[in-house]
């Protein structure tokens, strides 16, 4: 994940995603995203724990990607960015949330995985978003 912000220009702000058999007892993390990010609203519940953030921009628009957990024990990948504009198109099977001002792809997983969007995927997300000239 850390080579990926690097890639895209954003900044890794971690921390580190827990190993796969320790994420019950991973810390809970203090959320430190935007205060304009929507914490709840997802499919099952509200954001919480968040590991792997990062974060950048893409056509001057913010963006925030974050492994997480939602509700009780759903893992999920949060790809987000500050716009109005849908830039996910159809994203089934992920689930598209608009709310304060930011378009969130919700991608869950529920064979409880602590990661849900590969590598490949979010590197496709994101070229998505530089190639669509969003604005804020």
């Amino acid at each position: 994940m850390r080579a990926l912000a690097t890639k895209w220009g954003f900044e890794y702000l971690g921390p580190r995603a827990p190993n796969f058999w320790g994420v019950r007892s991973f810390p809970k993390t203090r959320l430190s995203l935007p205060a304009s990010f929507p914490r709840i609203g997802y499919p099952v519940g509200e954001i919480r724990q968040a590991w792997n953030v990062m974060e950048g921009q893409q056509n001057g628009v913010p963006v925030l990607i974050f492994d997480g957990v939602v509700g009780e024990r759903t893992y999920c990948t949060i790809v987000a960015c500050h716009t109005q504009q849908n830039p996910f198109g159809d994203a089934s099977p992920g689930r598209v949330i608009q709310s304060g001002g930011w378009t969130v792809l919700c991608r869950a997983r529920y064979l409880q995985i602590p990661w849900a969007v590969g590598i490949q995927r979010l590197d496709d997300y994101v070229n998505k978003l530089c190639g669509l000239g969003l604005r804020a």
